[in-house]
């Protein structure tokens, strides 16, 4: 049995019990049978966050089974989990073991294995190396940036993605380099060279949620084109873009019709030549703005620094040669010039409050180089995994990876897991800066903000939404201030997802108010 199963002994005769002198109001959809099975008068909890009895609480019981009752939410998979870890209880539990697609709630144990193998104050730092120091203000051959995939490089640490390859290039001017004589070389050979996992459908692609990454990246990985219309009819729309790499990436076949005309921008990404390309009409003047998935990433940011580079006066002889071979990875090993990134913990704010899928998608690469043999998703996966297993006993049953953010449909994972990973982050130093990186009601930076505002300063919760799935999991202040862990998963409920979620919020606001027996 696992650790924290349920036991038998009394639970039966507590439930008649408490029927018998009426302390027990009727019971709806053989919750009554269930409390029979795991209702127990065990002794104390065990001491160790992860060993836990299993005492369902019958007023938690009947609210939330109320709610999952009701029309509609009876329609829907529930898997729910709630967890008094101070006294090591489960105090309600639905279908525990059952894998559920989890959408962004597998942002949790990526940022989680994270702080376990990096450290809370681990930094990033994108280096640029040469063969030897510049002399005179020139570097003798090549200038070597060796990407690790740094996630940082863009908002909301910089201004834009063009100001974060500004500063980098600041600190080569810093180090009083004024000439490359020979190229600018990116290597990108630590990491595989997909920019996106194989979970993601192609309808996903050309989106922010899909947007694409790699050794070194920037901007979140989006591309933002900005297109107005001629001065006249007949005459060109005029195109911008940002991050700015490559003069060709875009381009522009945009008309401009009389006034009155419509307005239809379309945007598509051509693989086989690296390029975007626009298409359709605009009355002059008109602006349409589109975001769009870079799909060129390392190419086009190792332009964007030859671009800054230029811009503060470096001029590079050889411009940008990239390297994606781990044979032809040059040995350059002389430090000139460095950027750090923010602290980790930092970093996993700015994933876990809006739900930053980029840069959870960085940060399983970059386990996968740190800790395994590649900064590929595969080996990221395996890092996270032996992680689980090795710290927390969790199962390979109990969680399948396709992504880290949460996009792919294809993840799985078990509410018991989720509850396991949250108990042990509360055990550690960074706990209460962990459980503060999360999304609160109200809060205008985060996920819930139009969401549960009468818990507001009560919950701090990672949520989750895709295609017939939402989910939220995370930590719950009771109104006598205990902290109790949630999980609320729900999948293939075929409803909208307002709908869902309502009820889910529902489903927390009956955990909260859980008081422990005699209060």
């Amino acid at each position: 049995m696992r650790p924290g199963g349920p036991s038998k002994k009394y639970g039966g005769r507590l439930v008649l019990l408490l029927l018998l002198v009426g302390l027990l109001p009727a019971l709806p959809g053989g919750l009554e049978a269930r409390l029979q099975a795991q209702t127990t008068l065990d002794a104390p909890a065990p001491a160790h966050p992860l060993q836990w009895t299993t005492r369902v609480d019958p007023g938690v019981a009947t609210r939330v089974e109320a709610v999952l009752s009701r029309p509609f939410m009876d329609r829907v998979h529930w898997g729910v989990f709630l967890l008094d870890p101070s006294e090591g209880t489960v105090l309600y539990e639905r279908n525990p073991d059952l894998p559920f697609v989890p959408a962004s709630n597998m942002k949790v144990p990526v940022t989680w294995a994270a702080l376990e193998l990096l450290d809370p104050t681990h930094r990033f730092r994108t280096v640029l190396h040469a063969a030897a120091p510049p002399r005179d203000g020139v570097v003798q051959g090549d200038l070597v940036l060796r990407g690790n995939g740094d996630p940082s490089l863009g908002e909301p640490f910089h201004r834009s993605a063009d100001a974060a390859l500004e500063a980098l290039a600041r600190r080569v001017t810093e180090a009083g380099v004024r000439r490359v004589e020979g190229a600018l070389v990116v290597d990108a050979s630590a990491w595989d060279s997909p920019s996106v996992p194989t979970g993601w459908l192609v309808g996903n692609l050309p989106g922010r949620p899909a947007a694409t990454g790699g050794a070194f990246s920037v901007g979140n990985g989006v591309l933002e084109v900005e297109v107005t219309g001629g001065t006249a009819e007949g005459s060109p729309a005029r195109v911008a873009w940002r991050p700015l790499g490559t003069s060709d990436f875009v381009e522009n076949r945009v008309r401009t019709v009389g006034a009155g005309g419509p307005a239809e921008v379309e945007a598509l990404y051509l693989p086989e030549s690296r390029r975007w390309v626009l298409e359709g009409t605009l009355p002059p003047g008109a602006r349409r703005t589109l975001i769009r998935s870079q799909r060129d990433p390392v190419r086009q940011a190792a332009h964007g620094l030859l671009r800054a580079l230029e811009g503060e006066g470096v001029a590079v002889r050889d411009g940008v040669r990239l390297v994606w071979d781990r044979d032809a990875s040059p040995t350059h090993a002389v430090e000139v010039a460095r950027l750090e990134s923010p602290p980790l913990m930092e970093l996993i704010r700015a994933i876990l409050e809006p739900s930053q899928n980029w840069m959870t998608e960085q940060l399983v690469r970059a386990l996968g180089e740190l800790h395994g043999e590649e900064g590929s998703w595969e080996e990221g996966f395996g890092v996270i995994a032996r992680q689980l297993e090795q710290e927390l006993g969790v199962d390979s049953l109990d969680v399948h990876f396709r992504d880290g953010s949460g996009l792919a449909g294809y993840n799985l994972i078990t509410p018991r897991a989720l509850t396991r990973i949250l108990a042990q982050a509360r055990t550690r130093p960074w706990g209460p800066e962990y459980r503060a990186a999360m999304a609160t009601p109200g809060n205008a930076e985060g996920t819930l903000t139009n969401r549960l505002h009468d818990l507001r300063g009560q919950v701090f919760a990672k949520t989750g939404s895709i295609t017939h799935v939402n989910t939220l999991s995370g930590y719950l202040e009771t109104v006598d201030g205990r902290e109790l862990i949630f999980i609320v998963l729900t999948n293939a409920g075929n409803q909208s997802a307002s709908r869902i979620r309502a009820g889910i919020d529902d489903v927390v606001r009956a955990m909260a108010l859980y008081l422990p027996s005699g209060r």
